[in-house]
């Protein structure tokens, strides 16, 4: 199986090198300088596994065309830009995965591959670029894989050939369910710990624990109303990320620090659009979404 991943950033690179050192057929389509860097020197993994490998990788996406299975690691607002480089070459043999933060990509997807052929993955895997061709390996976790819709049994196929790599994969029925969890437990976490400016961690204080509470509370309620399954412990399962990744630095803060774009439109923002649906209002996803805008809108302009 030949597999592409497109936008292929930390995420993306850490997928794709595991898979390669288990003699998978890998492309990382990325940015040139990552491409270049990998090109002469390989991709560096470093931190909780450390090795070099040498691996396949392209600017552009057209490059993917003889690919199996895809692999979308883009940031969540990048998608339809991603989706839309690939068009050319999608078939309907051509399977497309999420493997993103956020809510709403394989619907997006679903606007351009028929449901048959997509599937969902979230991962708690943690990892960030150092610099162009060498990435932080900083946290194993493990990786939900399901099928977007129940033609598709193709699932099963992508975490074996995941687990023969190494990496920690699960099947799931409910790949939705899995999604929105991860988003409940992100809308917790990034935001809060953005606004405060530290690492995962501080958010173990007692007072900012309560806050936590009623964020996951508050995302449980709508979207268990709009028919979505979540579990019953998931403000134990947030307390549980916060505690394993105490140390880390959350994408949102990361990228507010670089003066990025961030994701929040799509964690917290993905929350309030469904409880606006639901008629349940969002008052914590709200408030945090807003103030995470704020210094996202100043720190750009700052930068620019």
């Amino acid at each position: 199986m030949r597999v592409a991943f497109i936008g292929a950033g930390a995420i993306g690179s850490l997928f794709g090198g595991l898979l390669k050192r288990g003699d998978v057929d890998i492309l990382l389509i990325g940015r040139q300088a990552h491409v270049d860097a990998i090109k002469k020197n390989g991709l560096s993994i470093l931190g909780v596994e450390e090795f070099n490998v040498r691996i396949e990788a392209s600017s552009n996406p057209l490059d993917a065309k003889d690919s199996d299975l895809i692999i979308i690691t883009t940031k969540a607002y990048d998608t339809k830009t991603a989706l839309k480089d690939i068009l050319p070459i999608l078939n309907e043999d051509v399977k497309v995965m999420s493997l993103q933060n956020g809510a709403g990509n394989i619907e997006e997807i679903s606007n351009y591959v028929e449901s048959r052929n997509i599937l969902g993955a979230v991962t708690s895997m943690g990892a960030f670029l150092e610099a162009p061709g060498r990435l932080q390996f900083r946290g194993k976790g493990n990786t939900f894989i399901g099928s977007f819709s129940d033609e598709n049994n193709n699932a099963k196929d992508v975490v074996n050939l995941f687990k023969k790599a190494g990496i920690k994969a699960e099947y799931t029925p409910n790949i939705k369910s899995e999604i929105w969890s991860k988003v409940i437990i992100n809308s917790a976490i990034n935001p809060l710990a953005s606004i405060l400016d530290g690492e995962n961690g501080i958010l173990l204080d007692q007072n900012l624990v309560e806050i936590v509470k009623e964020i996951t509370r508050e995302g449980k309620t709508i979207l268990e109303k709009d028919g979505i399954k979540i579990p019953d412990d998931i403000f134990e399962k947030t307390i549980d990320v916060i505690k394993n990744t105490s140390k880390n630095i959350n994408s949102t803060l990361s990228d507010l620090r670089k003066g990025n774009r961030t994701e929040i439109d799509y964690i917290s923002g993905k929350i309030i659009e469904t409880g606006e649906r639901v008629n349940i209002p969002s008052p914590y996803n709200k408030a945090l979404l807003n103030m995470v805008k704020f210094k996202e809108n100043k720190l750009i302009q700052k930068s620019s």
